[in-house]
């Protein structure tokens, strides 16, 4: 589990606590009791708000009637939790944005639908840094660069010893929405077209002619993470929807299922990997003439 990063072990770990607690029949007020703290304190570690000692974390599971390999996993997780990320180090990130960055850091992993940009971990810096100066919060091209350096540094995850798996699904509209002006998107394009053609990234293009699909809404991204060195304990797949001031985390079954669902329709409306890679193809030689 001290592989685990700590989003990952926080948010499980409530998840477990949580769903333990309901099943012994016990109101967090009692839990709370039994572990000495405020029921407000036990509403925010299962909230993953907060964290927990990993002794306390395990007397109450113990008290919940857990097994004692769900009392050794509990404990794992609530010190895995305790950890900090690497992430944590940029500044320029929004505390919003630090549960994913610490989700994507686990992901074995992500699928992905993008209306009309570029998926982050696909972008160029010169892309990066054009779309961080858009925002309305960004205020300078310092910070503007600070959010490059994180988005950058996500990216190594493609490359990894141990490389996350990137199904991503981009509108056509993200060929030609030009960010940057015809010299950043040209070589965004050409980018795009390497990347694309990695052994763990598989990308997908849905072109206009494929008329209405289910996901007009916008964008959405499913994460799928390893298996626990645990055998008592999960680790839940997780829907991310950002919207401009934070995001959603959809982490119940139903969600999930909802939201793959839509993924596979946009999957088998969209071209073929190869026919994706020829409408990137051409849409880079329309730019180069």
């Amino acid at each position: 589990m001290a592989d685990a990063s700590p989003t990952v072990a926080r948010r499980t770990l409530a998840r477990v606590l949580r769903q333990r607690r309901e099943q012994a029949k016990f109101t967090a007020a009692k839990a709370a009791r039994y572990a000495g703290m405020h029921a407000a304190t036990l509403s925010k570690v299962e909230s993953a708000t907060t964290r927990i000692q990993p002794g306390t974390a395990q007397a109450l599971m113990r008290y919940y009637g857990g097994t004692e390999a769900e009392c050794d996993a509990v404990f794992d997780l609530a010190h895995a939790a305790r950890q900090r990320g690497w992430w944590q180090t940029h500044k320029a990130m929004p505390d919003w944005f630090d549960a994913y960055v610490g989700l994507e850091t686990e992901s074995r992993l992500l699928r992905d639908y993008q209306v009309e940009l570029i998926h982050g971990l696909l972008q160029t810096d010169q892309y990066a840094f054009h779309l961080a100066r858009s925002a309305v919060d960004v205020t300078s091209d310092e910070e503007a660069k600070a959010h490059v350096a994180l988005r950058m540094a996500r990216q190594e995850r493609l490359t990894a010893e141990n490389p996350v798996e990137l199904h991503t699904i981009m509108n056509e509209a993200a060929l030609y929405r030009e960010v940057g002006g015809p010299e950043v998107m040209r070589s965004q394009l050409k980018h795009l077209r390497e990347r694309c053609e990695l052994p763990n990234v598989s990308c997908q293009i849905l072109p206009f002619s494929a008329g209405e699909h289910a996901a007009g809404y916008g964008s959405f991204l499913i994460m799928s993470f390893p298996q626990s060195p645990h055998e008592a304990i999960t680790f839940a797949e997780v829907v991310y929807v950002e919207y401009g001031l934070g995001a959603l985390y959809l982490e119940d079954g139903s969600d999930v299922s909802h939201f793959t669902k839509i993924f596979n329709d946009l999957s088998s409306r969209a071209l073929s990997v190869d026919k994706s890679l020829k409408l990137i193809e051409r849409a880079l030689q329309e730019r180069s003439t």
